[in-house]
């Protein structure tokens, strides 16, 4: 039981606190460096940072990709959003998937003449349709953006210029969550996307940014691995992973920023994570090329931000079980116990980073269960944003 409790705790501070640390010492040693060829991912991440875009930049033909279901009350101005970008006109195609909808999407959508509509009478869900929009797209780089985002004008530019040399296959923008009403669900989620930020920051310095943000990402039009449907995805990752699995770069582009608001529930954005964590382990083996130990540094990465966070819950609950059948042991367990308690009283008081952390691994532990049981596809239904 001392073995289960230790080996818990170790893993867990090497997710939410050793990882952060060890990552940024990583990334400090690779810029202290003597190793600066000029396809070394450190050297990318500066070009990408920097104001000078490469000289290809709007040469190339961009395909931006939205999937659409029920977005009325935003679809108009995300393709208002989407024409201002700063981007050769006669370079750039916009695709729209109208998945189904049930409102006015698709007429909206059919009073702009740039805009290409594919249009389904049933909700086959976003992975199918991404798939759809991919094939008729005929662009160099496939841009994937939400409806409800909204994206800053020199953002385009920005992510096609991190494509410097042909190793890399990635380029991710940066997600920045906007709130107006002062809710703890949005402070908790804008402190959690920030985080993450940083984190893709300092992976990108070794050119394996684990997983990117479907906001805001490029990809390289060749890459695009076909989708499953007969399973929920998170489409966003599998794609990045499978780019990763190839030996391309996937980089973070600071300077390529989308805005967002956030979720108007905590119900809404719980099941979200619900959702998020049944798809994780809907396809957690296709992952695990990426444990490589060929790739050290990649492998380090997908075990430290993924899968063991994924596992959290269970590390949780064997750590909080182990805790309790130790209690007599000594008396570092009966405080570590007391801990324990006095976070989930706080959690349910409404502590908000106890909370927070508590509500995001329970959704995680029930994500695991629905893995289990057989879907009808990958059908999707929006959850409600601030307006």
């Amino acid at each position: 039981m001392k073995y289960i409790f230790w080996l818990s705790l170790i893993l867990l501070t090497q997710v939410y606190i050793l990882y952060p640390i060890t990552l940024r010492l990583l990334s400090l040693l690779l810029k202290n460096s003597e190793n600066s060829k000029n396809n070394h991912p450190a050297d990318v991440r500066q070009r990408v940072n920097s104001e000078q875009a490469s000289e290809n930049s709007g040469s190339d033909k961009v395909s931006i990709i939205i999937s659409a279901h029920n977005e009325e009350e935003i679809i108009e101005q995300k393709i208002l959003n989407t024409l201002a970008l700063d981007y050769p006109k006669d370079k750039m195609e916009i695709w729209i998937g109208d998945d189904g909808s049930t409102d006015k999407t698709a007429e909206i959508v059919q009073k702009f003449g740039e805009v290409h509509l594919f249009k389904k009478e049933k909700n086959e869900g976003k992975a199918a349709m991404l798939n759809d929009l991919c094939k008729m797209a005929k662009g160099d780089f496939f841009l994937f953006s939400d409806a409800n985002t909204m994206i800053e004008k020199n953002a385009l530019k920005n992510l096609i210029s991190g494509f410097t040399n042909s190793s890399i296959g990635c380029v991710c923008g940066q997600l920045a969550l906007k709130d107006e009403s002062d809710s703890a669900l949005s402070k908790m989620e804008s402190l959690y996307w920030s985080g993450e930020s940083k984190l893709k920051m300092l992976e990108s310095r070794f050119g394996a940014m684990m997983g990117s943000n479907g906001a805001l990402y490029a990809i390289r039009t060749e890459l695009y691995p076909v989708l499953p449907t007969h399973k929920t995805i998170m489409d966003d990752f599998y794609i990045t992973a499978k780019i990763l699995m190839k030996n391309y770069s996937c980089i973070f582009c600071e300077n390529a920023l989308a805005y967002e608001n956030t979720s108007v529930s905590k119900y809404g954005e719980f099941n979200r994570k619900v959702r998020i964590g049944r798809a994780n382990f809907n396809f957690l083996s296709a992952f695990s090329p990426l444990l490589n130990p060929l790739h050290p540094m990649k492998a380090y990465m997908f075990l430290s931000h993924k899968l063991l966070r994924w596992l959290s819950p269970f590390l949780l609950l064997a750590l909080f079980t182990s805790s309790i059948l130790l209690i007599e042991a000594h008396l570092f367990y009966k405080v570590f116990l007391s801990l324990e308690l006095l976070f989930a009283i706080a959690a349910l008081l409404g502590v908000r980073l106890c909370n927070y952390f508590l509500s995001m691994n329970f959704a995680l532990f029930l994500g695991f269960f629905k893995s289990f049981f057989k879907e009808n596809g990958g059908a999707w239904k929006r959850e409600e944003r601030q307006k």
